[in-house]
């Protein structure tokens, strides 16, 4: 293995490992600390909520744990395997970024999932009537960088940039 791959696998595993204690450290607040109830912080907008998933997004696929565990592992090994080939020019720095942060917090539910079988959520907002899905830290990293992704693959990176990455060059 090659110095420059054993230095962005170290990048990658330090820059993830702080992620995902992050979240695991937020959930594991939220769980003794609003076991005896919520926490508004703006009266009928926002505040924390202690609530268990079973499911994927919006509790969809409950009760599915083996199902998650498994596409998430894959998931995951999929990422670290682009995040490997992505070239070390300060032009690919944001993708480099969006894979740590998409890998993290794949990790962050997959440690709930296997620890106790369910996803722990805790962060509330709530529009007039409506109220979000609740999420957690390891939710925002995922979305963040789905959506940022989308967004460098449509707008941002060429495809003469995309083979490159693709090639591992």
């Amino acid at each position: 293995m090659n110095k420059n791959i054993i230095k962005k696998t170290i990048v990658f595993i330090v820059s993830c490992a702080i992620l995902i204690v992050i979240d695991q450290f937020t959930k594991s607040v939220a769980e003794h600390t609003l076991s005896a109830g919520n926490f508004v912080v703006i009266k009928d907008f926002f505040y924390f909520e202690l609530i268990y998933n079973t499911g994927a997004a919006f509790g969809i696929l409950g009760n599915a744990r083996v199902f998650f565990c498994i596409i998430t592992i894959i998931f995951c090994m999929l990422i670290e395997w682009f995040y490997i080939r992505i070239p070390d020019k300060k032009e690919y720095i944001p993708m480099k970024i969006t894979g740590i942060t998409l890998f993290s917090g794949a990790c962050g539910n997959l440690i709930d999932r296997i620890k106790v079988g369910r996803v722990t959520d805790f962060i509330a907002f709530d529009f007039g009537s409506y109220s979000f899905p609740r999420f957690n830290c390891a939710d925002i990293y995922v979305t963040l960088s789905a959506v940022a992704l989308f967004i460098m693959l449509i707008f941002v990176y060429d495809e003469k940039q995309l083979k490159e990455v693709m090639r591992g060059e």
